[in-house]
């Protein structure tokens, strides 16, 4: 099977892809397949700003936000859309729908709905009912967003029904729900419960809910990956980038530190997240990684603050640990970049921690750092602690892209009863979001692979019941002293950020819906990194190319739904 994934789109001038599927060659099946298999490549390619903008993944393109997130950086997410995934999904439909196929009509227009939603939530208004109309109008002009909102909403209903028709034939390979309608229709229901949510829309959220949302892994809206490695390479994107001969970038310093040191005990999901390839980061120089030297440790980050759950914190370095310039061996080998840090790079590609074992089918963690021990290495499973094996480590990259999980929606129903839009309990959603997370996590990954304590020295093993319990208790025991509405938000948010490895545009809506969390890592370079982009700015060659593209100066022009307040 092949899986497209590119970041970008950049080769404007190559107007004849020999690769594409074009009206002449493709029947239904073949645009359903190139419309399938390229998709979780733009999604992820999508996700990096909005993750790095969460702290879940570590923004290392500048020191502050302008120069970390430019035009020429969303031309490839936004031209794909464009030029390519939704002509093919019109055409389509256009077939599916003369010889009534309708479920490639129906999952058609959530595809095309959820990534013109996509597109408006990063970047606000964007050309609709003037685009895809070739040479008749090369500079279409934008609709407001909520109007394209308007149109979203209409072809999730719109599926709905057509999905509820007696269809003639179905698709031959549907990765995503293998042909079951009624898992479509759940899909298209909860994107609608999504929508409302932004919208912070009472009847919507409602609406949606009584039709029926994802409420568990059987329902959960993935792609999966295969394990070939070559012509073509199918795996995950997050395998081949750091299970070859590949470094694979930095992981968030701030991230780590939260699932492994501001609670009193580590994160159930830590291991499966995260594999070390150095257990143990005393004794480098400054050259290969800066906290040996604690005068290198900016001064904002020993403010206190009191975190979500009510402890005071003072901020992580350099590492996953607040407390590495009093000793690195704190860090136990959780070895990233903070918030900003934009150096060079030293060698440290088998230092530095890679992604593991979940979503991506890499490797499990059961490295001890007391011991700087390494429990796949000991019990021979893997022949070296490092990830850059040719392939051959940990799961083989049949892992999943989480386009939208049952996890994800527990934790919008916390949020939303919350707020009043629902009449169900945000505590036992959030609860539900928590276990249904870490329970999920751990069964896909011990689809993909070995995971456990290998060599039975007592550190490593899967969560147990005991520790999973600990972590729901201590996070709802903060959620119950928590002062006031808008301090247990913050838990509900934190934790869906927590739960959200990969996926960054629920926890981006998620902060410009309700503002928090309040507290997450600044930049490391600079005391402020300048204004939080509620919207990214529009893309360059959407820019130069149209000549009504509208112009954006302020990162701050926000979406008509985003009601937070400030955001770091």
């Amino acid at each position: 099977m092949f899986v497209g994934y590119s970041c970008e789109i950049t080769d404007l001038d190559q107007l004849n892809n020999p690769n594409a599927v074009t009206t002449e060659n493709a029947g239904i099946d073949l645009y359903w397949n190139s419309i399938q298999t390229s998709f979780p490549g733009w999604w992820y390619g999508n996700q990096t700003p909005m993750l790095q903008l969460a702290r879940v993944a570590c923004m290392t393109g500048g020191s502050s936000y302008a120069e970390a997130y430019t035009p020429s950086g969303f031309n490839g997410s936004w031209d794909f859309v464009y030029s390519g995934l939704v002509p093919d999904i019109d055409a389509m439909i256009a077939a599916a729908t003369e010889t009534e196929s309708w479920v490639y009509v129906g999952a058609g227009k959530i595809l095309k709905g959820y990534a013109l939603q996509m597109l408006v939530d990063k970047h606000g208004a964007i050309p609709y009912s003037e685009a895809w109309q070739g040479t008749a109008n090369l500079s279409p002009k934008v609709d407001d967003a909520q109007s394209v909102y308007a149109a979203v909403a209409g072809l999730y209903d719109e599926a709905i029904a057509d999905l509820g028709k007696t269809a003639i034939g179905a698709p031959a390979v549907d990765i995503f729900y293998g042909g079951d309608k009624a898992k479509w229709v759940k899909l298209a229901n909860t994107l609608k419960f999504r929508m409302a949510l932004n919208e912070g829309n009472a009847a919507g959220v409602a609406s949606a809910l009584s039709a029926g949302v994802i409420e568990s892994s059987t329902d959960d809206w993935t792609f999966t990956y295969g394990s070939n490695r070559q012509n073509p390479d199918s795996r995950h994107p997050w395998y081949s980038g750091a299970y070859e001969s590949f470094s694979g970038p930095y992981q968030s310093n701030y991230f780590m530190w939260e699932l492994m040191e501001e609670k009193p005990f580590s994160d159930p999901r830590l291991r499966y997240y995260y594999k070390r390839q150095d257990l143990q980061i005393v004794g480098e120089d400054l050259f290969t990684i800066d906290c040996v030297v604690p005068e290198t440790r900016p001064a904002w980050y020993d403010n206190q603050y009191v975190n979500a759950y009510g402890e005071t914190k003072t901020w992580p370095f350099c590492a996953g640990s607040s407390l590495t310039t009093v000793d690195a061996a704190n860090a136990k080998g959780y070895w990233g970049r903070d918030h900003g840090n934009n150096d060079g790079t030293p060698p440290d590609g088998q230092k530095r921690t890679h992604r593991g074992i979940y979503p991506a089918a890499g490797a499990y963690d059961d490295g001890n750092a007391a011991t700087e021990t390494d429990g796949a290495v000991e019990a021979g499973l893997a022949p070296t602690i490092h990830t850059q094996q040719s392939g051959t480590m940990g799961g083989g990259g049949d892992g999943h892209a989480p386009l939208l999980m049952a996890a994800n929606v527990y934790f919008m129903r916390a949020e939303a009863a919350l707020d009043g839009f629902s009449s169900e309990s945000a505590k036992d959603m959030l609860e539900a979001g928590i276990r249904e997370s870490i329970s999920s996590i751990m069964s896909y990954s011990n689809s993909w692979g070995t995971t456990g304590d290998f060599d039975n020295d007592g550190v490593g093993a899967e969560p147990g019941d005991q520790l999973i319990n600990n972590y729901v208790n201590y996070v709802l025991n903060a959620y119950d002293a928590a002062a006031d509405n808008e301090a247990k938000m913050n838990i509900i948010v934190k934790e869906h950020r927590l739960a959200s490895f990969s996926n960054g545009i629920e926890v981006y809506n998620a902060m410009r819906r309700t503002g928090h969390p309040t507290e997450m890592q600044g930049p490391m370079k600079q005391t402020d990194a300048g204004t939080f982009p509620r919207l990214f700015p529009y893309p360059s060659n959407f820019s130069n190319l149209n000549a009504n593209a509208p112009v954006r100066t302020d990162l701050g022009e926000k979406i008509f739904w985003d009601r937070a307040g400030a955001l770091n």
